[in-house]
């Protein structure tokens, strides 16, 4: 195994190997972006007479699973107080998204 180094914007190997151009800067670049504070969610939105679904998404540091379900959870039980209605869920789906996210979809009713 070579020794390399940094020129430039080259990864230049010094034992006399293969040139490996720009080798990890997209990745070095986006790992701020993957363990950032990111998050998202829907707006409720009516599937059904009195049935609504909301989701939402969170990096890891946002919770990952566990805070897109209390985030889309939380989203719910908005809806619901703004019709002055109360709440029942009635599914709820969580999985996991690229690259380490926690995805959350409820659906539930307001009566």
């Amino acid at each position: 195994m070579g020794t390399a180094t940094i020129i430039g914007r080259q990864w230049v190997n010094l034992s006399g190997g293969i040139n490996m151009e720009r080798a990890p800067f997209p990745l070095l670049a986006a790992i701020p972006f993957i363990v950032a504070g990111c998050a998202w969610q829907s707006e409720a939105q009516k599937v059904g007479p009195d049935t609504y679904q909301v989701s939402a998404n969170a990096s890891p540091a946002r919770g990952g699973v566990t805070g897109a379900q209390q985030m889309a959870l939380a989203n719910a039980n908005k809806k619901c107080d703004s019709m002055h209605k109360e709440i029942t869920v009635t599914d709820i789906k969580t999985e996991h998204a690229f690259p380490t996210n926690g995805v959350a979809t409820i659906t539930f009713t307001c009566k």
